[in-house]
């Protein structure tokens, strides 16, 4: 899918360990906030701190998950989260990917990092079997859209909501 020169692009992602925990954890907030900025359903509340930090610390210790960072020079410059799970039953298809969070530190943002982190996820799931990648991306988030599509991740599924 992808080819030689693609996979040097890749050379500031790494697959994330434990020991990455601690600078991880702020990127993820920013990007909590970051939504939370532009749709308040996407807001937390005061338990969000220990609970991010134990969904993270769950996510770097499950075999069907993964977390990417782009690491520059010991800063963690960026991150990827992405999940392999079984297909529903009954369907060919045996397994499908979801990467569910993405973020690059402003001052890096348009330097092919996210491209890089996202082909990292994409490829860790091609490998463990999946033959299709899902993301959610709030409508309101144009950026977010924009980089999706230049990935060559179309519309699959419409997502509707009513707030109650």
């Amino acid at each position: 899918m992808r080819s030689a020169s693609t996979e040097a692009a890749v050379g500031g992602a790494r697959r994330a360990d434990p020991g990455d925990l601690e600078r991880l954890l702020p990127l993820w907030r920013d990007l909590i906030d970051h939504h939370a900025d532009r749709d308040p359903a996407f807001a937390t509340d005061s338990g969000a701190a220990p609970a991010l930090r134990q969904a993270a610390s769950a996510a770097l210790r499950d075999a069907d998950a993964a977390i990417f960072v782009w690491d520059a020079g010991g800063v963690l410059g960026g991150f990827c989260a992405a999940r392999v799970a079984p297909a529903p039953r009954g369907v060919r298809e045996r397994a499908r990917a979801e990467i569910s969070e993405i973020a690059v530190q402003d001052g890096l943002r348009r330097r092919g990092v996210g491209r890089a982190l996202a082909l990292a996820a994409l490829d860790w799931a091609a490998a463990r079997g999946a033959v299709r990648a899902e993301v959610r991306v709030s409508a309101r988030n144009q950026e977010g859209q924009g980089f999706w599509r230049a990935l060559g991740f179309g519309d699959f599924v419409d997502v509707l909501e009513r707030r109650l």
